[in-house]
């Protein structure tokens, strides 16, 4: 019952202890066990569409996460009732979250005949605005849920009905391309960019699929309407479509002009824009690629090309050690991936450990070590033939110099990193 109930949730294998006839992946450190549940939980499947991560370690405790380094109030199953309640609707679906459960239960005990939960998800009206808000000036925030719920057509025809720019957190890129007129622009990165995203010039702000980990500071709006992610669709029913292209407000364009040049700059150590743009460029279909808060991350999150949803992850929390983590879980199931951690983070002893694992396990990871170091600089040229090399099936570790560096040009346009990205 359980390993059916886990298998409609998306679990694909179970991390650390065996489970059934789930597939396991034997890890003996529940630390890392649970690193990787939470990495195969938060990278989802290729298109997106959300699922959770496993690990199964002494207690017994059944760790179900889509958020690196998230923590839960324990949970306890006494019985299979308990079980079926607790999971028939688990955190960490659509907005990433971590679930903790305590099997104190016999799980080769027989289930009684019919049994189901009594337990189920809370039921939302269906939420509309009125068609005489069509004059009104409306944007739209949107987080990861938009994406792993599978509501990226519903978001779009709400946009286009409404004339509503959008926005995304950096755990949503891809949502529009980076050259649509609907696309916005990335919030969350720097601190300055809610002011710039003129929230407070609009009538109504529409959120839909936020985590709160991205915005550590908030949202502060008089008119802030959430809705579901399935429900983005049926938001204007009855308007008629917005006769015009929305106009974007100052951010776009002064990220644009702050990292633009960038990504045309051939000096060495490398730019971090042109180096993301190398990943993105090298990235087969259904790749991604995926990097740990820090430094690296912040230029992933910041300059990664925007055009593909799901194809890079940079998770809002955790001490590190996600993109080895996330690396690995790739590789396990055959998905092409190219990882970026920063060489010198606290959490480097955690990445080697996964390096080490993933070797034990006939499975190297594509990795690169972001730093300053001039001794790993590379040319253009040089990074572009690394990353096909890594993708080709050759994987390895590799250190490679770019300038990490935030130019004054953006930090007086957009403030300085958020604390997710402090090193």
């Amino acid at each position: 019952m359980l390993v059916n109930r886990l298998a409609e949730l998306g679990v694909r294998r179970v991390w650390g202890q065996s489970l059934g006839d789930l597939e396991n992946v034997a890890v003996g450190d529940p630390d890392l066990a649970v690193l990787l549940a939470d990495a195969d939980g938060r990278i989802g499947e290729v298109n997106g569409g959300s699922r959770l991560g496993a690990a199964l370690i002494a207690g017994p405790i059944l760790h179900l996460s889509s958020k690196p380094g998230g923590a839960s109030p324990m949970q306890v199953a006494g019985s299979a009732e308990d079980l079926l309640d607790i999971l028939a609707s688990p955190a960490g679906l659509a907005i990433p979250d971590t679930n903790a459960i305590h099997l104190d239960l016999d799980l080769n005990a027989p289930v009684p005949e019919g049994l189901t939960a009594s337990a189920g998800a809370q039921r939302q009206p269906v939420m509309t605005l009125d068609p005489s808000m069509s004059s009104l000036r409306i944007m739209a925030l949107v987080g990861p849920g938009v994406i792993r719920s599978g509501s990226l057509d519903g978001l779009r025809s709400f946009s286009r009905v409404s004339g509503a720019g959008i926005f995304n957190t950096w755990g949503a890129k891809g949502v529009e391309r980076w050259d649509s007129p609907w696309h916005f622009g990335t919030v969350g990165p720097q601190i300055n960019d809610l002011a710039l995203a003129g929230f407070d010039s609009v009538d109504v702000l529409i959120t839909s699929g936020l985590d709160p980990a991205e915005l550590p500071g908030g949202l502060a709006h008089a008119v802030i309407q959430d809705v579901p992610p399935a429900q983005l669709g049926a938001l204007c029913h009855g308007w008629e479509t917005a006769a015009t292209e929305p106009v974007r407000p100052p951010l776009y364009d002064a990220v644009s002009a702050a990292v633009g040049p960038m990504y045309e700059d051939e000096s060495m150590p490398l730019s971090p824009a042109r180096a993301a743009l190398h990943l993105s460029g090298a990235l087969p279909v259904g790749a991604m690629a995926v990097g740990d808060p820090g430094p690296s991350g912040f230029w992933l999150a910041r300059t990664f090309p925007t055009s593909i949803p799901n194809s890079v992850c940079v998770p809002a929390s955790g001490d590190g050690g996600f993109a080895a983590a996330a690396a690995l879980v790739c590789a396990v199931e055959g998905r092409a991936v190219l990882a970026v951690a920063d060489r010198d983070s606290p959490a480097s002893d955690i990445t080697e450990d996964l390096v080490s694992l993933a070797t034990s396990l006939g499975v190297p990871i594509a990795l690169q070590l972001w730093s300053n170091d001039p001794s790993g600089a590379i040319s253009c040229a040089e990074h572009v033939d690394l990353c096909l090399h890594q993708l080709s099936g050759a994987a390895g570790v590799a250190p490679v110099g770019v300038n990490l560096e935030l130019p004054d040009s953006l930090v007086d346009a957009c403030g300085p990193v958020s604390p997710v990205f402090s090193p």
